[in-house]
Parts: C-alpha cells; sequence; structure tokens
C-alpha cells in the first residue's frame, strides 16, 4: 500500500500538505484513508511490529509526515533513484518501525 500511497502523493503533492480538507467530498475521503489507516497499523500491532501500547492515532500522523518527508528528501530532485517508491518506502517503514536508533 505505501508504495501506491508514494506514487498518488508524489503526482498530488498538495494532498499531504491540507490538514483540513475543502470540501464534504475531501472530508470522507480523508476519513475512510484514516480509518483504512489505523487499522492497518491495528494489523501491525497485533502481528507485535508496534509496541503493544503504542497511540495508533499518533502513528499515523507520524506516517503520513515520513511520507511527506520522504517525497521532499533534499536533493531528490537531482537524483531519480532517491525517487523510487520502492527505496522511499524501505525509508518510511524503517523509520516508523524503527526510528533512528540502534537495531539489536
Amino acid at each position: 500500500m505505501t508504495a501506491n500511497v508514494l506514487r498518488v502523493k508524489n503526482t498530488w503533492r498538495f494532498t499531504l500538505s491540507h490538514a483540513t480538507p475543502h470540501s464534504s467530498a475531501a472530508a470522507a475521503i480523508w476519513e475512510e484513508i484514516d480509518t483504512y489507516t489505523v487499522e492497518l497499523l491495528a494489523r501491525a500491532q497485533k502481528e507485535r511490529l508496534l509496541a503493544p501500547d503504542a497511540d495508533l492515532d499518533w502513528t499515523r500522523q507520524v506516517y503520513y509526515a515520513l511520507l511527506g518527508e520522504a517525497l521532499d528528501r533534499p536533493g531528490a530532485d537531482q537524483d531519480p533513484a532517491a525517487q523510487d517508491p520502492d527505496a522511499l518506502v524501505a525509508l518510511v517503514i524503517d523509520t516508523l518501525l524503527h526510528g533512528a536508533g540502534p537495531r539489536g
């Protein structure tokens, strides 16, 4: 799902910057996206990929922020490899699940 989200958001970057939808139709779409994302995170939590006490609404916000940052990486417009959705997905998911701390 994340690679497809990045492909769409890369084309429609304005979707990441609108915290408040501009119409009732947009609000309904965002509500559906938010619900699906929290359900996805709940499954990840059930599989112990996320801590049992993780705040899923906060994690959803962090996930969206990471998607935006992945698309806006400095120098990404200069390097086509830095725009590869699969590489960006790996970066987003790795950061979401593990942060910047040591692995182990």
